[in-house]
């Protein structure tokens, strides 16, 4: 027994000396350091696997992506608790840098890593440039696909009368992916179903709102119009009466009385207006919450949907 075990170790010494060897240069020059860091990690750590794929990222590598035997598949809530705390959304877009495959990527990884499975997803269009995006397969809502990219398509932001520059909209959408339809997404906080149906019926409510909301804007000006002119009615009344509180000349008397009669009508049809446009305004914002602030325009027709679990 005893020889067999000093047999044992002189075979692990002498294996070792022959390896460094052979092996030094390269380990002098970093190369099969490298090697080693890359699939040592799956050879010590079973739990995880590495898979490229044939997709290219802002830097011309190629999209890896690391999964976790142990990460599974998420409800609603999961997901979108993962999506709150992650912060591939915040990064910047830019041609030469971060393009959607390393949002993807990303998005996907950090997800396995966080005991969620997810999967890298390719879209191509009839027309223009592919697109890629990320899927999770809840277990209670099914498979949803997740559109993270930033700066891609730039949100169209609702406006009623003012403008609210400074609104930010969140880029964490999900995406409604049918070959042959429109590749259409919706704020994930706003996408209460990942039925196809149910995008085709928000983006026809977003199409009305903006719609009412046009109308909404050409009354208020319209009313502000007859605002003004009131005032500069009422102006051209009181310079005519002058501060007097008795006018003695009939015609004088009758014309003042009629302009003043005249203007009470107006300021009460102002005041019906307003409280009017006021209702409206606050019908127009409980529409414009319930679907939010910004939507995207869709990307394309969908030829064709590859799934990389």
């Amino acid at each position: 027994m005893k020889i067999k075990k000093a047999l044992t170790v002189l075979f692990i010494l002498a294996f070792v000396a022959v390896a460094s060897y052979f092996l030094y240069p390269d380990f002098q020059s970093g190369e099969i350091q490298s090697s080693f860091q890359s699939v040592g990690e799956e050879f010590f750590n079973p739990s995880i696997t590495k898979q490229e794929l044939p997709y290219s990222k802002a830097s011309g590598s190629q999209v890896c992506l690391v999964n976790y035997k142990n990460a599974t598949d998420p409800t609603w809530d999961e997901l979108i608790a993962f999506l709150h705390s992650d912060d591939t959304d915040e990064q910047s877009y830019n041609e030469d840098e971060f393009v959607c495959s390393d949002f993807a990527e990303m998005l996907h990884n950090n997800a396995e890593v966080s005991g969620i499975k997810a999967a890298y997803v390719g879209v191509e269009f009839v027309e223009g440039e592919g697109h890629v995006l990320t899927a999770f397969n809840t277990t209670d809502r099914g498979l949803i696909y997740v559109d993270c990219t930033s700066g891609f398509s730039s949100p169209v932001v609702a406006e009623l009368t003012y403008s609210e520059e400074g609104r930010t909209c969140a880029h964490d959408k999900v995406a409604y992916v049918v070959e042959g339809n429109e590749y259409g997404v919706i704020s994930m906080d706003k996408a209460k179903s990942p039925e196809y149906w149910f995008y085709e019926e928000y983006k026809q409510n977003w199409a009305e709102l903006e719609d009412d909301i046009s109308a909404y804007n050409s009354d208020v000006a319209k009313y502000n119009a007859d605002a003004k002119a009131y005032e500069e009615d009422v102006e051209a009344y009181e310079n005519a009466v002058g501060g007097r509180t008795y006018i003695s000349d009939t015609e004088e008397y009758k014309r003042l009385t009629e302009m003043f009669n005249y203007l009470k009508a107006i300021e009460a049809e102002l005041e019906l207006s307003g409280n009017e446009l006021t209702a409206q305004r606050e019908r127009l914002d409980e529409r414009q919450d319930e679907l939010g602030g910004c939507r995207w325009e869709p990307l394309g027709v969908v030829t064709s949907v590859e799934i990389f679990w």
